[in-house]
Parts: C-alpha cells; sequence; structure tokens
C-alpha cells in the first residue's frame, strides 16, 4: 500500500452519471428481469425506511430518485472502500463500485476481482476479472446480458483520469451545483425536472428565453442573487 495518499470513499459525480446510464432512472415502480417491484435507479427498497418497493407505490421524481440512489450508494462505497488497497483511483473507485451495486457488497469481496486489483490494479487480466461476471437469469436461464456493462466498467476502471472530456464533465457538474445553490435547490449537480423547472421559472421572471439552458446571460442574472 501507498503511504500519503488520499482514500477514495465515494463515488464521483462522473461515476454516479455512469452507474445511472447503466442502471437505467424509471420513476415509476417496475418490475426487473427477475419480477421484482423496482423503482429509481436500480432500488428494490427504499433506504429511509427499509421499505420493500411495492407495484402500487407512488411514482418519485427525478430529483428524488437521485437523492435515494446517493444514500444507497453509502452502503456499496464502504464495501469498496474498506477491502481495496489505498492507492487505487477515482475511476477505479467508480468501476468497482458500479461492479458491486450489481453484484452485491458479499459478492465483490469473494470476487477474483477484488484479489487482482489488490494484487496490482494495473494488471491487464483485470479486464478478464470483470467480464467473468457478465452472466444474468431471465426467466430462469442464465444469459451474458450483462456483457456490454462489464466492459464499459473495465473501460472505465482503466480509463486516464485526466481527460479532456473529464475535466468539461467536472466544469459542467460544478456550474449545475452553481445553479442549484443560487436558486435554493438540492444541490447535487444532477439537471433533473426540478432544477429544469425552476430554472425556466427564473428565466420567464427575468424576461430570459426560458428553454431551461445555463446561458450567459441566465448565469449573469443568477450571480445578481
Amino acid at each position: 500500500m501507498k503511504e500519503n495518499v488520499k482514500r477514495k470513499t465515494k463515488m464521483s459525480d462522473k461515476g454516479i452519471q455512469f452507474l445511472v446510464r447503466e442502471e437505467g432512472l424509471v420513476e415509476h415502480p417496475y418490475r426487473d428481469s427477475a419480477g421484482i417491484p423496482t423503482i429509481g435507479v436500480g432500488m428494490t427498497y427504499y433506504p429511509d425506511s427499509g421499505k420493500k418497493v411495492q407495484m402500487s407505490d407512488p411514482a418519485l421524481t427525478f430529483d428524488q430518485c437521485i437523492v435515494y440512489l446517493r444514500e444507497m450508494l453509502k452502503t456499496y462505497e464502504r464495501g469498496v472502500y474498506e477491502v481495496t488497497r489505498d492507492d487505487i483511483n477515482q475511476d477505479q473507485f467508480d468501476a468497482l463500485t458500479s461492479f458491486t451495486y450489481n453484484i452485491g457488497v458479499a459478492g465483490f469481496r469473494a470476487s477474483t476481482l477484488l484479489k487482482k486489483v489488490n494484487a496490482n490494479p494495473n494488471d491487464p487480466t483485470i479486464e478478464k476479472a470483470f467480464l467473468a461476471y457478465s452472466g444474468a437469469r431471465v426467466d430462469g436461464v442464465k444469459k451474458p446480458i450483462l456483457l456490454g456493462r462489464r466492459k464499459r466498467e473495465a473501460s472505465l476502471f482503466f480509463s486516464k483520469q485526466v481527460t479532456k472530456s473529464s475535466n468539461q464533465d467536472d466544469v459542467h457538474t460544478q456550474q449545475v451545483k452553481h445553479v442549484q445553490s443560487k436558486l435554493g435547490l438540492t444541490v447535487d449537480g444532477v439537471i433533473g425536472t426540478r432544477t429544469r423547472s425552476a430554472l425556466i421559472e427564473f428565466q420567464k421572471l427575468k424576461g430570459l428565453i426560458a428553454d431551461g439552458i445555463i446561458g450567459p446571460q441566465t448565469l449573469a442574472e443568477l450571480n445578481l442573487r
């Protein structure tokens, strides 16, 4: 283990966006491939109450789904943090947390993937270790339906930390957080239905084009608040 390395303990905004793309976000209850009532980002129970999702439950807003996701992630983030080496980078932590969110903390801790990462996070066979967990049961039959996800998680794990795309994502996230703070909203860096609606109302109030886009004029008016 390396000394004086700041441990990664939480998924980044980029990682959360990755996870939402992989899991999908559904605001109303639905049955997953195993027939289990699910809502939000692969959520089968509500983290604030522990209550299982029921098909009769009311729909959530986009922002509620993100809040619930961040709360649920604490279990998986801790599950990864507690057993991985100190010097993995943020993309590696995000990829492993996405993997763990999908197969569970116990599954991750018993995986060959974890053993390979802790032995050498630069080991190219780590990609194959991701791909080994590509199967899932659909109607009682195991199929490689997670192969695409595993390839993308492996790609994220080995991606470069400093890229033009990553920097743009970070700037965008920080800008959204700034706007949410100015509008008195939940600051999560995600433009959901509530954020966009509040932004449009603000633009109408200021006589701007009400398109829900964070442009120079909108930012200028917001910064006067």
